[in-house]
């Protein structure tokens, strides 16, 4: 008869080690899911900061039609935004760039607008009427989702 003292201990640790190897492998999927969530969070933050960005760059553009220039880091929530509004050739086409930052995560929006300022003199000869309309043309993404 074959002696099976023992097999009972390797049986145990084979086991055991399967389960270890399983529970490991879980925990490295879960740790990478987590950062995952987490980055993909940070960037749909920043996307919405940048898209602010852009909707304050149309905002000041309404207010001073001849603004050119670019406003410091704004902190807004957990994440920061800044614009820049340069001109777009000899047209009075307009380009807002605004960036948006949260942690690590960055997203550049770029809007190409139109801007088109009417002025009515005929209203009150020493304060004449202006009326500014402004046209997005195209919106551009930079970022990674």
């Amino acid at each position: 008869m074959v002696d099976n003292k023992g097999i009972s201990l390797v049986i145990v640790l084979f086991i055991s080690s399967i389960i270890l190897l399983v529970g490991t492998s879980m925990l490295n999927i879960f740790t990478n899911e987590y950062i995952m969530v987490y980055n993909a969070r940070d960037y749909t933050a920043a996307y919405y900061l940048a898209e602010g960005g852009v909707q304050k760059g149309l905002s000041i553009l309404k207010e001073q039609p001849g603004f050119r220039g670019e406003t410091p880091w704004q902190s807004m929530g957990e994440g920061q935004y800044k614009i820049r509004v340069s001109q777009d050739g000899p047209t009075d086409n307009v380009i807002i760039t605004s960036t948006g930052r949260v942690k690590e995560a960055e997203v550049l929006l770029r809007v190409r607008a139109h801007v088109h300022v009417e002025t009515n003199e005929e209203s009150e000869p020493d304060v004449p009427e202006t009326s500014v309309q402004i046209q997005v043309l195209s919106w551009e993404y930079e970022g990674p989702i």
